[in-house]
């Protein structure tokens, strides 16, 4: 599956704010397109891996606390 178009991330972007009340300025928008394309081409690669039987999901995520020089 491709990502889709930019038109077509906008035209989903104005429909989904529209649909929850949520407005978005003009000075917003390209930086919404932005990572929306970021989170597309993301969604793109992680959906060409191939799966086998044995990949499974983590029953219970554990984070973990970042160390070194971190905020």
């Amino acid at each position: 599956m491709a990502a889709p178009s930019a038109d077509a991330r906008e035209a989903a972007v104005r429909a989904t704010a529209a649909q929850l009340g949520l407005v978005i300025t003009a000075e917003q928008m390209p930086g919404v397109l932005r990572y929306t394309g970021l989170a597309a081409m993301m969604a793109e690669q992680v959906m060409g891996l191939a799966l086998t039987p044995a990949d499974e999901p983590a029953t219970v995520f554990l984070p973990v606390v970042p160390q070194g020089d971190g905020p």
